[in-house]
């Protein structure tokens, strides 16, 4: 078995290093017997956006606990909310909607308002504590997408979101962000991220239906997505991405075959914003992960 797993490692990091990215990878089945692939897994890094699943995990525990009900009103302000490409982030005026909505549009987007608005409901306090409870320490959300911008439009001397993007995408500056260091910025490793999948998938309250449901209906299938180009095969997924973080957390799914998780974590050495072929290299890192795990369902 550690010959195997050697040898998977091995593959993917030549993967890895042909699409000029460092990886940390992880894949495990959901259901039937235990399996796993991994290179990396266990080194912490920054997540980015990818923070908004564990956190949607919290939520969901919290919402069966009866702690929260998730169709009480949350109101989006306008002139608070953190821009961002996707969802209320890009919207002009104030918004209201359930909290259940919200963690949809959170998980299906990666709205960033709505991530501040669901970690502000729930306490960064709260959630460290409730992580740990979970048997996961090292997976800290420091902080939502409106703190993450300050930092970097701070660090990059932009005056816009928009314009620290082009900072750290210009690739005739040396240009870094405090947010792709684990110390400074939400963090976890592959394999806590593909525990929190797990854990996921192992509850049946409504409240974690809702974070699965809102995971099979994200927007992107450039990353995961891309390494299962078949119309019978489900992935259900999170992204992450800031400058040359790339990440994408997944549930792929054969017909009539068991589950997997899949964590690809990607830090890439060119800076550019757009790079088809890394977004291309997580597909690939991900099939390679969850090919030796495929097994038929009883």
């Amino acid at each position: 078995m550690t010959s195997r797993r050697t040898d998977h490692a091995d593959a993917l990091a030549g993967i890895a290093r042909d699409a000029g990215v460092i990886a940390c990878v992880h894949a495990a089945r959901l259901t039937g017997p235990p399996g796993d692939v991994g290179l990396a897994e266990h080194e912490t890094v920054a997540i980015a956006s990818v923070y908004k699943l564990p956190l949607a995990l919290v939520w969901a525990d919290r919402v069966e606990r009866g702690d929260l009900d998730p169709t009480s009103p949350v109101r989006l302000h306008a002139l608070d909310r953190v821009p961002g490409p996707t969802g209320t982030a890009m919207l002009l005026d104030d918004v209201t909607m359930s909290q259940r909505d919200v963690v949809r549009l959170m998980l299906a987007v990666s709205d960033n308002a709505a991530g501040d608005a669901v970690l502000a409901l729930l306490g960064v306090d709260r959630v460290h504590r409730d992580l740990e409870r979970l048997g996961l320490p090292a997976a800290s959300v420091r902080q939502g997408s409106a703190e993450e911008t300050r930092a970097v439009m701070r660090e990059t001397g932009a005056s816009s979101w928009a314009g620290s993007q082009q900072a750290l995408a210009d690739p005739d500056r040396a240009v870094g962000t405090s947010q792709y260091d684990p110390a400074y910025a939400s963090a976890a490793s592959a394999a806590e991220l593909t525990r929190v999948v797990q854990l996921l998938w192992a509850r049946t309250g409504p409240a974690h239906d809702l974070v699965r449901d809102a995971m099979a209906h994200q927007a992107w299938r450039h990353r995961i997505g891309s390494g299962f180009p078949h119309d019978d095969v489900l992935v259900l997924g999170k992204t992450g991405s800031l400058g040359r973080l790339r990440h994408e957390v997944s549930v792929v799914q054969f017909p009539h075959e068991h589950p997997v998780a899949v964590t690809v974590l990607t830090r890439a050495v060119r800076p550019e914003r757009h790079q088809p072929r890394v977004d291309a290299a997580i597909g690939e890192l991900a099939r390679s992960a969850v090919t030796p795990l495929r097994l038929p369902a009883a």
